[in-house]
């Protein structure tokens, strides 16, 4: 099968403003000869190299600042590359910004028109798709409402529905996904899912690693602008953990300069991070608030996180879940601000997560928590199969059930 994109040898360069303002004699002097301070160049890309064919599904991962972004705008034509080159076959349409491109103060239905016939088509062709993209979007009541009056839900059910339903031969798409309420995020997957079986090409970033392993046929590894590895999802994703384990382990060796590192060992599991941001306790309640290492599935659990700052922070993040003893993720929380959620935090003090439910099957699980800085660059701590918890059930479970949660079947037979 032919290759639908291909990305051969792109690096882009920005230059960085300096706070001082050069001189017009500077500016001549630097154009006559060539010469620049290097010191304010920025390579956000460095010699990527890759190919996409027609039907597949390119995941591109990496942290905050490996030049996801700056890539998927290059393909998308928005700018060019340094050097190198992009080669593709048929309309490329991305959705790169959360209604980028929308104007406030036209209507939906206005934007939505602007957007097809910038994509290339025909203000005849995108009246006959509207009435389609507005049901899917869910915005039948607002769509003749000024885009600044939308909510952010509201902007993304249309940005992407304009995006899918123009029918590019290549859809880019930069972490859209995580917005939204659960049910239209499957919404937009199963479109996803239409448009591969329709035989199109999808390019898409997401921190989520399941969107990743699920959606995607290969994996495209970014770490500085460069290619670290392409591959199957599964790899893909371990070597970004990889990554993520490296850049902590770099920045605790910064932090200590040169001293002995903090000590990690534990008994149980693995605890990895710089302890910037140090977990002191975690305690696991039942819903008496009474300690407990076993629990029944028909009760609820309180995960208490203690936390003790090291240094001054000014926002955390933080996750805590639930998985199973072959490591499959049962459940898992995120909080991106801590500060956003719960105001200024202390230096000092105890997060709490509270599950009025845990209908999994019983077994044994192991619950997960971890602090981090807000851009999710490395760790400050993180807790793997250090917390277990033992799940038991007051009901009949039935020899034959498998999986993770505890659905309760009732058989009954006709004759």
């Amino acid at each position: 099968m032919s290759a639908v994109l291909t990305v051969e040898s792109v690096s882009k360069r920005y230059r960085i403003q300096r706070n001082r303002p050069i001189t017009l004699k500077e500016s001549i002097i630097r154009r006559l000869t060539g010469r620049y301070d290097r010191s304010n160049v920025f390579w956000a890309l460095r010699d990527v190299s890759f190919s996409v064919e027609q039907g597949r599904t390119l995941g591109i991962i990496g942290h905050n600042g490996a030049g996801k972004s700056t890539l998927l705008r290059l393909l998308c034509g928005l700018g060019r590359p340094t050097s190198g080159r992009i080669l593709h076959i048929g309309q490329v349409s991305g959705l790169l910004d959360l209604g980028g491109g929308f104007h406030p103060d036209m209507t939906g239905r206005e934007n939505l028109v602007t957007g097809g016939i910038l994509s290339g088509l025909t203000r005849r062709q995108v009246l006959a798709k509207q009435e389609e993209i507005i049901a899917f979007a869910e915005l039948e009541e607002f769509i003749d409402q000024p885009v600044r009056t939308y909510s952010n839900g509201m902007y993304l059910r249309l940005a992407f529905a304009t995006a899918v339903h123009f029918d590019p031969d290549v859809l880019v798409i930069d972490e859209v996904l995580a917005v939204g309420d659960s049910r239209f995020q499957q919404k937009c997957i199963e479109r996803l899912a239409a448009f591969r079986t329709a035989g199109k090409t999808s390019i898409m970033t997401s921190h989520d690693a399941d969107q990743i392993r699920s959606l995607c046929d290969e994996v495209l590894v970014l770490e500085e602008g460069r290619v670290v590895m392409a591959g199957d999802p599964k790899s893909a994703i371990q070597c970004y953990n990889d990554l993520m384990r490296q850049r902590t382990e770099k920045r605790a060796a910064q932090l200590s300069g040169g001293a002995a590192q903090p000590n990690l060992k534990v008994e149980h599991g693995s605890r990895m991070g710089t302890l910037e941001a140090e977990i002191s306790a975690v305690h696991l309640c039942d819903s008496q608030g009474r300690a407990i290492d076993t629990l029944s599935n028909a009760d609820s659990l309180t995960i208490k996180l203690e936390y003790n700052l090291t240094k001054h922070l000014p926002d955390i993040a933080l996750i805590a879940g639930i998985y199973n003893d072959t490591n499959v993720k049962c459940f898992e929380t995120a909080i991106p601000s801590a500060r956003a959620t719960f105001g200024p935090i202390a230096q000092h003090g105890i997060f709490i997560c509270h599950l009025p439910e845990l209908p999994l099957l019983p077994g044994l699980y192991y619950v997960n928590v971890g602090l981090y800085p807000i851009d999710w660059n490395y760790t400050y701590d993180y807790h793997w199969q250090m917390h277990v918890l033992h799940i038991t059930s007051k009901n009949r479970t039935l020899s034959g059930d498998s999986g993770v949660v505890s659905l309760r079947p009732v058989w009954s037979s006709l004759v």
